[in-house]
């Protein structure tokens, strides 16, 4: 099985406005079409793909925010559905609306926890409505010491990575920072995948497990 494809079959500029986004530094860069639109040349791609694969849904854009019709939410998870020899992965900083989803069993769900911030935890809380088979968090960019303590109890994946970009103000992770996460993991036998964007630290292990 592959590592990762992206797949974008809702595209634009996302709302959100991350100030450390990568896809809004190339819309704002080459003056792409920012205007929020379903792709159906892209909806339709992924069905030339042969081989299983993890698939990461909306790389680009936050597909969960209000801005994305429910209908062409629906449509992309139905498109999982029919091809169920791939894993589709979908990570969101907006997980209020997964409840209302219904996820087939190839569909991972996660959101997004950049640093230390209570507000950001309630998308923990919203993370374990989706009814999929797998949840999971994503440190990336990680950007300050995270202990969210019980929340690994019921995690089945945590991703942790660096930001990338020569961004002004851009924020590197410390080697006790990452430590923490692996230590909350080690706890609750969770598996860890380490983003090769991360900084080498001698001590630590680099790990790219994925959920069983």
């Amino acid at each position: 099985m592959n590592i990762g494809i992206g797949w974008n079959p809702v595209k634009g500029l996302c709302p959100v406005g991350c100030d450390y986004c990568y896809a809004r530094r190339i819309y704002n860069s080459f003056h792409y079409d920012s205007t929020i639109r379903f792709d159906a040349k892209e909806f339709h791609a992924v069905e030339k793909l042969k081989k299983p694969a993890r698939i990461f849904v909306g790389s680009t854009i936050e597909l969960f925010g209000e801005w994305v019709p429910k209908d062409w939410i629906d449509a992309i998870l139905e498109q999982a559905r029919s091809h169920s020899q791939h894993t589709f992965i979908f990570l969101s900083k907006r997980p209020e609306r997964f409840r209302f989803f219904d996820f087939p069993d190839n569909c991972w769900t996660g959101v997004t926890i950049t640093q230390e911030n209570p507000t950001k935890y309630f998308r923990i809380e919203k993370l374990w409505e989706a009814n999929a088979p797998v949840h999971f968090i994503s440190f990336e960019p990680l950007h300050s010491a995270i202990k969210p303590g019980v929340a690994f109890i019921f995690l089945n994946w945590v991703i942790i990575g660096a930001e990338t970009g020569n961004r002004k103000g851009k924020i590197a992770p410390k080697e006790e920072w990452i430590r923490d996460i692996l230590s909350f993991a080690d706890d609750e036998e969770v598996p860890v995948f380490m983003k090769d964007n991360l900084p080498k630290f001698p001590h630590i292990r680099k790990r790219q497990e994925f959920p069983k």
